[in-house]
């Protein structure tokens, strides 16, 4: 028993020389600290030497582990990346936005252009245009804001320009629904801006086209009531023309109705009328092949005297009808021109002779009508 506790202790006195050998502060540091600890301690603790070193030993051993995880610790600490992203290029920026566009991440996007804002980060023109368009068509006129903020401080230059970009939000009011917001937006810049009353007319045509096709009867009473504004205030009967055209030629019969109140109501819109409705009828029959309008123009042309206009419209019917070949609707052209007292030309007599004759055969296929309208009148 004394030998195996005797070879033990040798074991642990060598590990120890080994772990000395090859740290000599350890050395140094355990010397220092045994003589420390006999001066100060009794001596009934020492029963051994060998005990008194292992003692040690394992505080030093504990005591370097601590210190080298903190060294690991600090290290770490000291050469780790720092949280913040290093700063993008323009170009890097640019392609975040578009990005962030592209998705629909509103208010990721949000947060950078305020942050843009902030730092005073130029923006592409091209891309801040394709920001303005998305949002004003996507309805958003929050958005619209920011953006207008973002380009009022960043550069003011841009911002003035383009008129304040008042156009976007317009528009974003409209498509949300709010077309009273919207469009008293719209009658402020162009009082406003006299110069550009050219391009919010064109604005005031494309808002025309998207209420009149994919908005409530509510949206169009308000536009009833700006058209007419504008016709009375400023003679400028262009959105008055367009809103009673895509009116006049839709299939639904409110908006017929409301193309009759409109006639009934503005005195300069039937002078346009009377001017214009052989250059309407010849377009609603060639681009959208709708009889059935010019038929209605015809009533109201009746309605209002206007038989000088009447004669004309009902020659351009006539023509497309002997070109489609329908003898029955020839017919009743020429009856009702008998009952008028109107008088067709030779020529068109004679090609009515020509179809009574030969009959309808290989008449053409009628073609479909597109829905979209495309408004190209100058005035």
């Amino acid at each position: 028993m004394i030998f195996n506790r005797n070879y033990n202790k040798r074991i642990k006195m060598n590990s120890m020389r080994i772990s000395l050998r090859k740290h000599p502060l350890y050395y140094l540091k355990a010397i220092h600290n045994v003589l420390k600890f006999q001066k100060n301690a009794p001596v009934c603790l020492f029963t051994t030497s060998v005990d008194v070193v292992d003692s040690l030993s394992s505080q030093i051993e504990q005591r370097t582990k601590e210190k080298n995880t903190v060294n690991i610790q600090n290290h770490t600490v000291e050469n780790s990346p720092k949280s913040t992203n290093p700063p993008m290029t323009d170009e890097e920026r640019d392609n975040l936005i578009k990005e962030l566009m592209s998705k629909n991440r509103n208010r990721q996007l949000e947060t950078l252009v305020k942050d843009m804002k902030n730092k005073r980060q130029f923006m592409n023109e091209e891309t801040l245009k394709k920001l303005f368009k998305h949002y004003s068509l996507d309805g958003k006129p929050e958005m619209i804001i920011i953006l207008q903020k973002y380009c009022a401080n960043v550069d003011p230059n841009l911002y003035q320009r383009n008129v304040e970009f008042l156009h976007y939000l317009a528009k974003a009011h409209c498509f949300k629904g709010n077309s009273e917001r919207g469009l008293s937006i719209l009658t402020h810049c162009y009082r406003k801006y006299e110069g550009h009353r050219s391009f919010y007319r064109l604005i005031f045509r494309e808002l025309i086209q998207d209420s009149v096709l994919n908005r409530s009867e509510a949206s169009l009473i308000v536009f009833k009531k700006y058209v007419l504004d504008f016709s009375e205030q400023w003679s400028d009967h262009y959105p008055l023309i367009c809103f009673w055209y895509i009116c006049w030629s839709s299939n639904w019969f409110s908006d017929q109705m409301l193309s009759n109140e409109l006639l009934e109501t503005s005195e300069a819109l039937q002078d346009i009328i009377r001017d214009k409705a052989m250059a309407f009828s010849i377009t609603v029959l060639n681009n959208d092949y709708n009889e059935d309008a010019v038929l209605r123009l015809l009533q109201n042309l009746l309605k209002h005297k206007m038989m000088e206009e009447y004669s004309k419209v009902l020659q351009v019917l006539f023509n497309y009808k002997l070109k489609n070949r329908d003898v029955r609707g020839c017919t009743e052209i020429v009856r009702n021109c008998q009952s008028l007292g109107i008088s067709l030309s030779s020529d068109q007599q004679g090609r009515y002779i020509t179809l009574l004759i030969n009959g309808s055969e290989d008449k053409p296929e009628k073609l479909i009508p597109d829905k979209t309208k495309l408004f190209k009148f100058k005035f």
